[in-house]
């Protein structure tokens, strides 16, 4: 009889999302043990489910992925749960990537997975099982004291893993809820080839335990999207391969589309990638192969800013790309950052002039939110904009889901006035631009589910959740 392992996602309150993360470990270590997936995202966490899925499942160890902010507040209930019951509990995921040290403070953590864990986790089970085995990519607590290893030199070859494990999730038809035109996330990368000053990619431990940037072959992305379809009960359309990053050079991006287009499946696709590698010959092959959504990083207006977050953003290339995209039928995501560390006011108004005069269906516009251990993090710090975290919970309102702040050179007035007047603005027209693309390409469930399940309805849970 096969030992068992739960993994759980504890996710966020309001957001469904299918735990990809877990399901690509889990399909490493099926093999050799029973491996249960709980995935708690979208939902609100019942202490008592909790403690009875664990009792029912029975595992040897818990393993739970963490992204820093809110959903550090969900993992801890979950570990201490776990923990009462007599658990050995696992914490996998960006968070305790970056900090393992603080993370392995907590009585109710045993040990992290620093990086990438389809290899790393599988010798920490045999540790736990008495095993003489070399951990690498670990943090572990032994006899009280705290111990992190080198990185794994076993790097994962994305073309060689076993399709991810869908088949493990309690109700996987879940995520798929609408007759056609499905959308599902699928892993062609892993890590990103550029180090944006506010991302968890440009931190070291991310650097040196997750590895070199990696892209599967496109093959892969088909084959993986004909094994979930065969697994639900309603139609995929669409492909969601963004990730971090995922158009790269050109022999990549002709490589994908003609693998679409042969494919014979007629399906279409959601990417992400940079102002500076595309060109309208590249966005005719997008547009051929199905390609209907793109994501593309701006973040700022200001030179000076662009530069301290290594990447530049030309503004005459940026208006005749964008306008391009949008005249081939693709969406067009542009993301802003306000709040850089030391931007100024009229830093901020070179950033509204882009936001003007760059076209997009939607402009996606964030505060800055510290992310630790990257090089905007630690230019916080030493301009004594925020104060560090001396427990793992106090993490809860960093990252991308966090909570506003204000670490820049521009008065809260300004920011904050500036980031909700026009964020109301641009998040209508994203409603109406949102509903016409639904429309225009035959997404009659999401056209009308969008009318009352949207962005401010969103926004209006997170308040009222804050307030109880």
């Amino acid at each position: 009889m096969k030992q068992k392992i739960l993994l759980i996602e504890p996710g966020a309150r309001h957001t469904l999302y299918p735990p990809v993360g877990l399901m690509h470990l889990a399909a490493v270590l099926r093999d050799e043990y029973d491996i249960c997936i709980k995935d708690y995202s979208g939902e609100e966490l019942r202490e008592g489910e909790i403690k009875g899925d664990i009792e029912k499942i029975n595992p040897f160890i818990v393993g739970i992925r963490v992204l820093t902010g809110p959903p550090i507040s969900r993992a801890v209930i979950i570990s201490k749960i776990a923990k009462n019951l007599g658990k050995i509990v696992v914490w996998g995921g960006p968070h305790p990537t970056i900090l393992p040290e603080q993370t392995l403070k907590e009585n109710y953590i045993d040990s992290v997975v620093i990086g990438e864990g389809e290899y790393t986790f599988k010798q920490l089970i045999k540790y736990y099982n008495g095993k003489k085995v070399k951990l690498e990519g670990i943090g572990i607590k032994t006899n009280g004291k705290i111990k992190i290893t080198p990185a794994s030199g076993h790097y994962i070859d994305l073309d060689k893993l076993p399709m991810p494990a869908w088949d493990l999730l309690d109700n996987v038809n879940k995520y798929f809820p609408d007759k056609i035109q499905n959308s599902v996330p699928i892993s062609t990368t892993r890590g990103c080839t550029f180090k944006c000053g506010f991302c968890h990619n440009s931190n070291k431990n991310v650097k040196e335990y997750l590895g070199c940037y990696r892209i599967a072959d496109p093959k892969r992305a088909i084959e993986e999207y004909r094994f979930i379809q065969n697994l639900i009960r309603n139609r995929i359309d669409i492909l969601d391969v963004g990730e971090d990053l995922h158009l790269v050079s050109m022999d990549y991006i002709k490589k994908f589309c003609n693998e679409i287009k042969s494919g014979g499946l007629n399906i279409k696709w959601f990417t992400a990638a940079r102002y500076q590698i595309l060109s309208e010959e590249i966005i005719d092959l997008l547009a051929d192969s199905g390609c209907i959504r793109i994501l593309l990083g701006i973040e700022s207006g200001s030179e000076r800013i662009q530069k301290m977050n290594n990447k530049i953003v030309e503004l005459e290339k940026a208006k005749k790309i964008a306008r391009y995209l949008r005249k081939k039928g693709i969406f067009v995501i542009n993301a802003y950052i306000f709040g850089h560390p030391t931007e100024t006011a009229e830093e901020l108004k070179q950033t509204i002039k882009f936001i003007k005069e760059i076209p997009a269906d939607e402009n996606l516009i964030q505060l800055y939110r510290p992310m630790p251990g990257t090089p905007y993090f630690q230019m916080c710090v030493e301009k004594g904009k925020l104060k560090v975290p001396d427990k793992l919970e106090g993490w809860s309102g960093f990252g991308v889901l966090g909570h506003d702040t204000n670490v820049s050179e521009i008065p809260d007035r300004i920011l904050f006035s500036s980031f909700y007047r026009i964020n109301a603005w641009q998040q209508t027209k994203y409603w109406f631009n949102q509903e016409r693309f639904f429309l225009r390409n035959g997404m009659n469930e999401h056209f009308f589910r969008n009318i009352f399940n949207n962005r401010f309805t969103f926004k209006l849970k997170e308040f009222i959740d804050s307030k109880k």
